[in-house]
């Protein structure tokens, strides 16, 4: 995978590990949406790129409808989505432009790369940045 995609995704998995019990309900830099709520998008996110990417169905969920409610382990829930996201990110590997959810459609990998490495790093931050991390 790319390494800054990497980085990335790893910010994001160790932020939903350091929310507290008593942190998921907490206001976050998304004025809109508490700490679950931002889980629960950028995971959406992560989801629809590996869908765009291998050409498989989006979730069924919105990522812009988070419904704030998580029906198990936030920690599995996120490393589920990461874990099974990788393999898309892995079969574009030689690719010269790739299939995105981005209004402007294909780009090179590596920009592409850094689309899902940025959304990812900075919904790790509203989460960090709610729970006091």
């Amino acid at each position: 995978m790319f390494t800054e995609l990497g980085e990335a995704r790893t910010l994001l998995r160790n932020a939903v590990a350091a929310v507290p019990s008593t942190g998921w309900e907490l206001k976050t830099p998304c004025a809109e949406w508490n700490v679950t709520q931002v889980l629960q998008h950028a995971v959406l996110d992560q989801l629809v790129w590996a869908a765009a990417l291998s050409g498989t169905a989006m979730p069924a969920d919105n990522p812009f409808t988070p419904s704030g409610h998580l029906a198990g382990d936030p920690l599995a829930y996120v490393t589920q989505a990461l874990d099974g996201s990788a393999q898309a990110w892995t079969e574009i590997s030689g690719a010269e432009r790739v299939p995105t959810p981005l209004p402007q459609g294909e780009l090179a990998p590596s920009l592409a790369a850094g689309a899902a490495a940025l959304d990812a790093a900075i919904h790790a931050w509203d989460i960090a940045v709610a729970t006091g991390q």
